[in-house]
């Protein structure tokens, strides 16, 4: 009798092997969203290039969401150059909504070596303090930043441009809106792609003979 007990009906073998085989796959794709997933993506970030000229990013605010943060800056800012040079939150950029109106304010917070040509602005200017932007001077109007890995005499000789401009589109929900557009518009004098260390930061390409000098 005590024979007969121990022999296990294969249809319940099968049945506990396919338990096994389920809790295995189970644990291991916990065990790769928890873990491999966020690695991945962390050293797929590690390893990318900086971004290119034409790089844009569009920004919506609603009544619900009235207030936004964009900092641009080394490897921690929402947008990261990677290059050498840069400091990170370089440039912190707030928009704030006005409720039930597409009305914004856009607080301007720089940190060391950043330009600035404001809404019908001629001139790119170092910045010593914040500023404020109303929406409504945007239009038609962009305005223009620019962060610098070096500076000699006030003048920054390597740096990367950005520019800020709004236009008006419809959304999903057929209302027109305000959208913002904060653009890569130059690296100069260049990204020396060969350049990358350990901490996946890049320099900028050296000056070459008949290259155009940085302006002010």
């Amino acid at each position: 009798m005590s024979a007969l007990a121990i022999i296990t009906p294969a249809a319940l073998t099968f049945a506990a092997a396919l338990l096994g085989l389920a809790a295995l796959l189970g644990v291991s794709w916990i065990l790769y969203i928890v873990v491999v997933a966020p690695a991945r993506r962390v050293k797929a970030e590690q390893d990318a290039p900086p971004p290119q000229v034409g790089y844009a990013l569009d920004l919506f605010l609603s009544d619900q969401n009235r207030q936004r943060k964009v900092s641009i800056g080394l490897l921690d800012s929402d947008i990261k150059l990677r290059l050498s040079g840069i400091r990170e939150d370089q440039l912190i950029l707030r928009f704030e909504k006005e409720r039930g109106l597409e009305e914004y304010q856009i607080n301007i917070q720089p940190g060391a070596n950043v330009y600035y040509r404001p809404p019908h602005g001629r001139k790119i200017e170092a910045m010593k303090d914040g500023e404020t932007v109303e929406s409504r001077e945007l239009i038609g109007h962009a305005a223009a930043f620019r962060l610098a890995a070096s500076v000699k005499n006030n003048r920054a000789l390597q740096y990367v441009e950005f520019e800020l401009s709004v236009k008006f589109v419809i959304n999903n929900l057929g209302e027109e809106v305000m959208r913002f557009t904060l653009s890569l518009t130059r690296i100069f004098p260049g990204v020396d792609t060969g350049s990358r260390n350990k901490q996946g930061l890049y320099g900028f390409s050296r000056f070459r003979g008949g290259q155009e000098e940085p302006t002010e």
